[in-house]
């Protein structure tokens, strides 16, 4: 029996950061994004495309949506599921573990990721469903591993730097949890903070970035059973309705993230829990259960970011701190 094979992507249609920042932004993108999915060949005979739409009240991205549903594409269809707003709580992890509960029934293979880059690089899904059933302790192949530190292969002194930034991190949103009313996750905070130096200390990729990365639902099942859910918080957002000034940088930048920290705290101490307790979290947690992550690899042209509006480069080696 051939496998059933699937691609969540999470999409929302209120204010963000960067590009794309508006409803209309979005709606552009995903239409490239559907011409994108229409003529790539990813390497399986079937896949279909599941929109999750974390549903603020757009009634323009909504109805665009809906119009998609059932749209045919290279080897599939195109669903869409609405899932509730539910005070912003999620972000786009929690819209993985909606549309994986949802439809755990119906597909073997599962890839994930966000709606602001595309793969551009056919054969991707066929190739990676090979990487994991030729290697059984590998539960998740991430496609978005491109930085030297994301695919574990920091030189020395780069580890020693990297730890000691996560641990002054550790320090800082530490204080800031407990400052801003989040104390009840600092303990988890703290135990994957330190779990990831671990990690690093040994020249482990720590997580699937993005997180944009394939799976198989035997792995997925394994976390549910585990912890109920697949990894995401569900802290309401604190400022779900305020538009964010329109950013004319394509990249978050180490000064942005600080000018953001000092202009919008309580959000950005929000949004850090999101990065840790979610995207960190949604893969390496396999480590826990005695699996590894790997980098698909062919990383060279593979993602086109529709945030930077240009292909993601393979960086090897660079000192990031």
């Amino acid at each position: 029996m051939n496998s059933r094979n699937c691609k969540i992507i999470a999409t929302y249609f209120g204010n963000r950061r960067y590009y794309p920042q508006t409803a209309e932004d979005t709606i552009e993108v995903l239409k490239d994004f559907i011409k994108n999915e229409q003529n790539l060949d990813p390497g399986v005979d079937n896949l279909d495309v599941i929109f999750i739409n974390h549903d603020c009240g757009n009634k323009e991205g909504k109805t665009f949506l809906d119009k998609v549903d059932g749209k045919k594409i290279f080897c599939g269809i195109i669903r869409v599921f609405h899932r509730d707003w539910d005070n912003g709580a999620g972000l786009s992890l929690g819209s993985y573990n909606y549309g994986f509960k949802k439809l755990k029934d119906e597909y073997d293979y599962w890839f994930f990721h966000e709606d602001d880059y595309k793969i551009i690089k056919k054969d991707y899904y066929g190739k990676g469903v090979n990487i994991l059933k030729n290697n059984k302790d590998i539960a998740m192949v991430g496609y978005d591993m491109v930085k030297a530190l994301d695919a574990g292969e920091l030189t020395y002194t780069q580890t020693k730097n990297h730890i000691r930034t996560i641990r002054i991190l550790k320090i800082i949103f530490g204080f800031l949890i407990k400052w801003w009313g989040y104390g009840e996750y600092k303990d988890k905070h703290h135990e994957i903070m330190d779990k990831t130096i671990k990690l690093i200390s040994q020249g482990q990729p720590t997580h699937a970035a993005g997180p944009c990365a394939l799976t198989h639902i035997k792995f997925l099942n394994l976390i549910v059973e585990k912890n109920g859910d697949l990894p995401h918080h569900n802290i309401p957002n604190p400022q779900p309705y305020k538009p964010f000034k329109r950013n004319k940088s394509t990249v978050n930048s180490f000064m942005d993230s600080i000018k953001q920290l000092t202009l919008q705290p309580k959000y950005t101490t929000w949004h850090w829990l999101h990065c840790i307790l979610g995207e960190l979290e949604f893969s390496r947690v396999y480590y826990d259960l005695g699996f590894r992550i790997t980098a698909y690899p062919d990383k060279e042209n593979l993602l086109y970011s529709y945030k930077i509006k240009n292909t993601k480069k393979v960086e090897k080696n660079k000192k990031y701190y």
